[in-house]
């Protein structure tokens, strides 16, 4: 059975933290990556190289949207693109130096945003919340 009061609590807890980083963006993204090219960064940092087209799944955006992102992040030297080795047909996105020095402050914004959300709750629950949410993901 569906638990739509939690779907409401996470979906509202999300578009917290989105409102709490578009709040801050003037403050930490100089580089204009705006939330998409944020999503792109923090999942290359997950992933190291990967390929354009499991990156577009991942991220669920558009083969032509995601091209065009991928090329303004490059443009601002923050993540390259080489040829597979493997396949000469699929290109390998990755950070750069300069794309994880972003991404660390993306996500200390990010952890400081959540930290701020979570200010009610004590210590031994968040450690609960972290421990529950890292077997989710």
């Amino acid at each position: 059975m569906q638990d739509t009061d939690l779907a409401l609590l996470v979906d509202r807890f999300m578009r917290s933290i989105h409102f709490g980083l578009q709040e801050r963006a003037p403050g930490f993204d100089r580089e204009a990556v705006g939330p998409g090219g944020g999503i792109v960064l923090m999942t290359l940092a997950d992933t190291g190289q990967i390929s354009l087209n499991e990156l577009t799944k991942r991220v669920a955006r558009d083969k032509s949207q995601m091209t065009r992102m991928i090329r303004s992040l490059e443009t601002k030297g923050l993540v390259g693109r080489e040829v597979s080795p493997d396949d000469g047909r699929v290109s390998l996105v990755f950070l750069t130096p300069k794309g994880t020095e972003i991404v660390g402050e993306l996500m200390q914004t990010v952890a400081e945003v959540i930290d701020e959300l979570l200010d009610p709750i004590s210590e031994s629950e968040r450690l609960t919340l972290k421990t529950l949410l890292a077997r989710v993901v």
